[in-house]
């Protein structure tokens, strides 16, 4: 066993129905989601999970009964374990596996340093933040004290931007470029987290802008490229504009929708961008309207992390 390993950190994804009411209960009781004190934020979350629970239910139904998120992480992780020769575990955040099971399996065999790799490329205290604080609480219950060394970003890794234009292309079947716009949606944060210093929209418009700039480089030049922001919950302010809106105030009727905040198709990627979304745009009479997929186990992402990896451990950045 390696004196060393890499733990990949993701939000989790339902897998199967039964585990939609542990998903939700444990999202709403994060205090990095919700913000009250656990005496309010628990009832709270308790009230939020039955009152959504089964129209949740039945958009996993039409997604087949699941995500597909874990199985192309698991996929994600042995390839990558296959490219650094050291054990690669998944910790999810609100769905199994849990941190506990991967810091298990690393206690016993007497791991004694910890790389944390988030697969959020953009910097949140929503995502990132919650789930490094996560592990090392749990670790810490454990009676378990690796040391830790800690990825909070990658959304201006080149490696990370070529995975992410090389779907964009795919993406475009050959077509033009020229007669469609290309929306980068991202996964919403509400405005107070923002005005709190959360870095993420500043890093989402600084992605935004060097993938415009390189893909005009290579010959993709959009009719235009627009941000949005999708998967807004309750009624508090959240960043602007919405995908809806903007889908609304397009000239253009053909459109390709990049995930931005994803490195692996979810639900909000297969059911509320490419269905939900899709409904909205043939409302509106759109002739084209494409969502990328996200990078998920492509080759180019798994060098991406294999290069993360390499900066982390201080081998530079292959």
């Amino acid at each position: 066993m390696a004196d060393h390993a890499v733990i990949l950190m993701n939000m989790g994804g339902v897998s199967e129905l039964n585990e939609v009411e542990v998903f939700m209960r444990n999202m709403f009781n994060d205090p990095r989601i919700i913000g009250a004190p656990p005496w309010i934020r628990r009832p709270l979350a308790e009230w939020i999970t039955r009152m959504r629970l089964e129209g949740v239910k039945e958009n996993y139904k039409r997604l087949g009964g699941g995500s597909p998120l874990l199985d192309i992480s698991r996929r994600i992780a042995q390839k990558l374990e296959a490219r650094i020769g050291v054990p690669v575990e998944l910790a999810m955040r609100y769905t199994p596996p849990f941190a506990r099971e991967a810091l298990a399996r690393l206690k016993e065999a007497g791991v004694g340093t910890i790389y944390l790799i988030p697969m959020y490329p953009q910097f949140s205290t929503t995502t990132t933040a919650s789930s490094i604080e996560d592990i090392r609480a749990t670790a810490l219950k454990m009676g378990y004290f690796p040391k830790f060394v800690s990825l909070l970003h990658y959304y201006d890794s080149p490696l990370w931007l070529e995975a992410v234009e090389e779907r964009i292309v795919e993406a475009l079947e050959g077509e033009r470029a020229d007669d469609m716009t290309l929306i980068f949606s991202a996964h919403g944060l509400p405005q107070r987290m923002v005005d709190k210093k959360d870095p993420y929209q500043k890093q989402v418009e600084a992605e935004v802008r060097l993938h415009e700039e390189r893909l005009r480089k290579r010959g993709v030049v959009f009719e235009e490229v627009r941000l949005a922001y999708q998967s807004r919950v309750g009624p508090m302010a959240w960043l602007r504009p919405s995908l809806e809106e903007t889908l609304e105030g397009l000239n253009s009727r053909r459109v390709l929708i990049y995930p931005i905040s994803f490195t692996v198709d979810n639900s909000e990627t297969l059911f509320e961008l490419a269905m939900e979304y899709k409904e909205v745009a043939q409302k509106l009479g759109y002739q084209t309207y494409r969502v990328c997929c996200c990078p998920n186990d492509s080759d180019t992402f798994i060098k991406t992390l294999e290069g993360l990896y390499r900066r982390l451990t201080g081998q530079g950045e292959g």
